[in-house]
């Protein structure tokens, strides 16, 4: 039997390990942290709230998704349809994404109708045929006003860059509506799992052929004692730091107390904020409600990786960062040809999680048919 290690208890980890496992593979599962499922980690606090420890994790897609029908193995589906609004400095807040709300608030307007909407936006608009980075597409989208109020500040908070230091795909993923659809997702699939993802993690790792090793760190010594290794790490941290650094953004959370309800599971921040939102958990759906007079916030503080344990959260993909990347891609294949990094952090990319799934199922369907055509050549 085939000895595979993964380094990592995310999601890329969790979709590896289950379907080599279930391929007839002795699976090694190690994360340096003390709990599984990564990021998406969540636990039932003393108030009875469900709190997702590294930020709020939303699932969606279609229904009909490879990676919501894989998913759906391992978990029962409460749904959710995501909210945000954003704060502004007058104390009122609009939808994220911009609607016809939205567009009213700002702009001390009314609009009767969504044909209103479109026409007031054109107005705001600027002309820009082929948006090169960020800032050029919420100027397409939004217009110049709309854009420094809601977009500018948080984006330069987020990324530690301003908007035109990047990519395009980036801005390009908040729609603009024109009607009063205030959802945060097109998805027809939104939804999370009824107890929780820990609990879905732990039903994807439970089989005869998968150890999880919590609290352990990875050493390069140990792909000698493995077939192949899948690493969820960055790149750069696995060469230490030989190359140079990748940069990646990371989010420091502070918890607070609030009485009375925010107004959206997610409240999103301005300009003159230190933090870029500030989450209710027990707004979501499968959280418990607060057993006590008030509810826990959790305020996002962005900063570099290096500023938070080398946390690596957003990979910051620029010509520059994805050359380096790049660079030790091939350093590892040359010095490591049994190893592969893998998720969101050793891919260097931003993705949800639904895709992240579709992607990582393709990647054991190849490394299968690979170890099967080199059996038979």
């Amino acid at each position: 039997m085939k000895k595979i290690l993964i380094v990592g208890a995310g999601m890329a980890g969790a979709v590896i390990s289950r379907e080599l496992a279930e391929a007839g593979y002795s699976v090694t599962i190690i994360d340096r942290r003390s709990h599984i499922a990564g990021n998406c980690y969540d636990e039932v606090n003393e108030n009875g709230e469900r709190i997702h420890i590294w930020g709020p994790h939303l699932l969606h897609s279609s229904v009909d998704s490879v990676g919501v029908k894989w998913l759906s193995q391992f978990t029962e589906w409460t749904e959710y349809r995501h909210k945000v609004r954003a704060r502004l400095s007058n104390g009122k807040s609009v939808p994220i994404p911009v609607n016809a709300e939205t567009m009213e608030t700002i702009f001390d307007i009314k609009l009767e109708t969504e044909e209103d909407a479109k026409r007031f936006l054109h107005t705001q608009q600027v002309e820009i045929t082929n948006p090169v980075n960020s800032d050029e597409v919420f100027l397409k989208s939004v217009g110049e006003k709309m854009a420094d109020i809601l977009f500018r500040p948080y984006t330069e908070r987020h990324w530690g860059k301003p908007a035109t230091e990047i990519e395009a795909g980036v801005g390009a993923r908040i729609p603009v509506r024109f009607d009063r659809n205030d959802e945060y997702f097109n998805d027809s699939f939104q939804a999370l799992p009824t107890n929780g993802y820990t609990e879905m993690f732990q039903n994807i790792f439970n089989h005869p052929n998968i150890e999880i090793r919590l609290g352990e760190k990875f050493e390069r010594w140990m792909t000698e004692s493995f077939d192949h290794v899948f690493t969820a790490q960055s790149p750069d941290s696995f060469f230490d730091y030989e190359l140079g650094r990748l940069p990646y953004r990371s989010v420091k959370f502070q918890h607070d107390k609030v009485w009375g309800d925010q107004e959206a599971p997610v409240v999103n921040f301005t300009e003159g904020s230190p933090y870029n939102r500030r989450t209710q958990y027990d707004l979501l759906p499968n959280s418990g409600k607060s057993t006590l007079p008030y509810h826990t916030a959790v305020y996002e503080i962005p900063c570099d990786a290096e500023e938070n344990n080398g946390e690596c959260f957003y990979p910051v993909r620029n010509t520059e960062s994805l050359a380096l990347y790049e660079s030790h891609i091939t350093k590892a294949k040359v010095e490591f040809p049994n190893l592969q990094f893998i998720g969101r952090t050793g891919s260097f990319v931003y993705e949800d999680m639904v895709p992240s799934v579709t992607r990582h199922l393709q990647i054991v369907k190849k490394f299968l048919e690979l170890v099967q055509k080199l059996a038979h050549s």
